[in-house]
């Protein structure tokens, strides 16, 4: 080689000139590099966005439905799922009454084995997460002192790895996600768990409104409920049906297992089961508890409701109620029910269909204790209403008798031989109702009549049968004062017509007869026949029958005959008067 010394200036030039752009080759080459680097990094984080804002795209969409909670959140654990890479995902919502976690969507291999599991908040790492609020990576789950291996084994799922975060509403932890093993052995990162936690926030706030929805909605049907039971309660002034009504309600209402009403027994200073509601009825209607005994004597005595969420470990539970009734009785509600500040009575909601009863649940029954407490105010109002007219009207009716002595007990018999009779007719109560009044009032016309003819101890002329004839008339004329009674003058007015028009005042025929009127007839007629008179003897009971029977389709309707004869062969006749006459009931 030859020696440098030797090498003209010109070639020394051309070396380091070399030496330079090689020199510059290699910083271009590491710049690019680098870029190469940059632009790697650069796509990665543009995919992560593009991921992050295809999930806020999904998370949009799902929270514009949030009726359906279920489907919410399954929905939220698929997109977290898809964003993080990840083969298996769990949410958790906290009970907070017993303080566990529930295994509510479950992704992966385990999600028939595990959803609807519990598992307590002292425990696993979604445990921690929920107590701590605080958010958690295990590169290497196995070796972590938090995992719940007990839950592998059970679910006969390998995890690797997990990330889990908690689920809040403002401050306050409701749940927790949780993703397991990131597909392709990744390891999770502080990206993935920034994504992670942001998803948790979206889910929160899902949760949030979901749970407001889903509770009005709730408030809703339970007020909706609440006024149509109210108006049920009040669409009836019949006390036993007010009372079974109110139970049907309460398991509707409450969503209870069974409900009861207890009645308070003013005299003896017991409860008494009026209604209850479930297979062990009769056998809850045989107990008594005195003031002060049991849950509802305690609301009995003190006028206070009682929300129970452990029966059996209350001291003030009477366990021999469940003893007899072989019943389990797990929690309730019990209020008492009060007509101006009185305890007439308890209602009882019994073991929940749901977890439990709430104090919400409480305030409601409340408010239903009070719609009932007015519907049986107003049911025994008008018993009392109604008892005071049948009393005046009865009395009435006796003082008209005094006047005529060979009639007395007349309109009661009437009145008992014609509810005998509405028996075989299969008549509602309103009409039995309706028979009732009016049978009572049927002769109150009598009071237009003289004396003379009234009292006449001998066969009427036929002037005196045509003035007679006339208290149909006057019963109307008295009755058509009182707007509330009118419904009663069919039966008064007509129970002298006949089917065959050959009756009095108006010759009706048939069907255009009311059937009261119809009823009243025979009633009348057979009391007239077995009744003794001055001049003659009260014919026998089998007698007056005979005759019914003669003039059935003609004098007496064919039905009514009939009814009668059957009431007559099972006893319900002879046992209201016995043949001798007179005034025997």
């Amino acid at each position: 080689m030859a020696d440098s010394k030797n090498i003209p200036i010109s070639g020394v030039k051309e070396i380091n000139n070399i030496d330079a752009l090689r020199e510059q080759v290699g910083l271009l080459q590491g710049r690019v590099l680098e870029r190469e680097f940059e632009n790697g990094n650069l796509k990665n984080e543009i995919r992560l966005l593009n991921i992050e804002l295809d999930i806020y795209k999904e998370v949009g969409i799902i929270t514009q439905d949030i009726s359906n909670l279920d489907a919410i959140l399954e929905k939220f654990i698929d997109t977290a799922l898809k964003a993080l890479d990840t083969d298996a995902g769990t949410l958790f919502l906290i009970d907070e009454i017993s303080s566990e976690l529930i295994f509510t969507v479950v992704r992966g291999g385990a999600q028939d084995r595990l959803k609807g599991k519990r598992m307590s908040v002292k425990e696993g790492i979604a445990g921690w997460v929920a107590r701590t609020g605080l958010s958690y990576i295990a590169s290497d789950v196995m070796n972590e002192p938090l995992w719940q291996k007990e839950f592998e084994l059970m679910s006969q799922y390998a995890t690797r790895d997990m990330m889990a975060v908690p689920l809040k509403a403002g401050e306050k932890i409701v749940g927790v996600v949780e993703v397991i093993n990131k597909k392709r052995d990744m390891p999770y990162q502080k990206r993935d768990i920034d994504i992670l936690t942001t998803l948790a926030g979206h889910a929160s706030i899902i949760l949030d409104k979901a749970r407001l929805f889903l509770e009005i909605e709730k408030r809703v049907d339970e007020f909706r409920t609440l006024n149509e039971v109210g108006n049920l309660l009040i669409s009836t002034l019949d006390q036993h049906v007010v009372r079974k009504r109110a139970m049907e309600a309460i398991t509707k209402l409450m969503n209870a297992e069974v409900g009861s009403l207890l009645m308070v027994d003013e005299e003896k200073k017991e409860l008494y089961f009026e209604v209850a509601l479930g297979d062990k009825s009769d056998k809850v209607k045989e107990i008594r508890l005195k003031m002060g005994e049991g849950i509802a004597g305690w609301v009995a005595e003190h006028g206070e409701p009682l929300l129970i969420r452990d029966v059996a470990n209350d001291p003030r539970f009477y366990k021999k109620a469940d003893d007899k009734t072989k019943f389990v009785t797990r929690n309730m509600l019990c209020v008492p029910v009060k007509i101006r500040g009185n305890v007439i009575g308890v209602l009882q909601a019994i073991n929940s269909k749901t977890d439990c009863f709430t104090d919400d649940d409480m305030s409601l029954f409340a408010m239903f204790s009070n719609q009932v407490a007015i519907a049986l105010d107003n049911a025994r109002l008008y018993e009392e209403i109604k008892e005071t007219f049948i009393a005046t009207a009865e009395a009435l009716s006796e003082a008209i008798e005094k006047r005529d002595p060979y009639t007395g007990g007349h309109t009661k018999r009437v009145l008992c031989y014609s509810l005998a009779i509405a028996e075989y007719l299969n008549m509602s109560n309103e009409e039995k109702e309706t028979l009732k009044f009016s049978a009572v009032l049927h002769d109150i016309g009598k009071i237009g009549v003289d004396d003379a003819i009234l009292r006449k101890q001998a066969p009427l002329t036929k002037e005196e049968a045509d003035v007679m004839k006339k208290h149909t008339l006057y019963g109307s004329e008295i009755l058509g004062h009182v707007k509330q009674l009118k419904g009663l003058m069919p039966g008064m007015f007509a129970h002298h017509e006949r089917p065959d028009g050959k009756g009095y005042p108006m010759g009706l025929k048939e069907s255009d007869i009311p059937m009261t009127a119809r009823i009243i007839s025979v009633a009348d007629t057979y009391d007239a026949m077995t009744t003794d008179r001055p001049y003659r003897k009260g014919l026998s009971p089998q007698t007056a029958l005979d005759e019914i029977k003669k003039y059935s389709g003609t004098q007496f309707d064919r039905d009514v005959a009939e009814a009668f004869a059957k009431a007559f062969e099972n006893g319900d006749i002879v046992n209201i008067m016995p043949p001798s006459g007179g005034d025997r009931i």
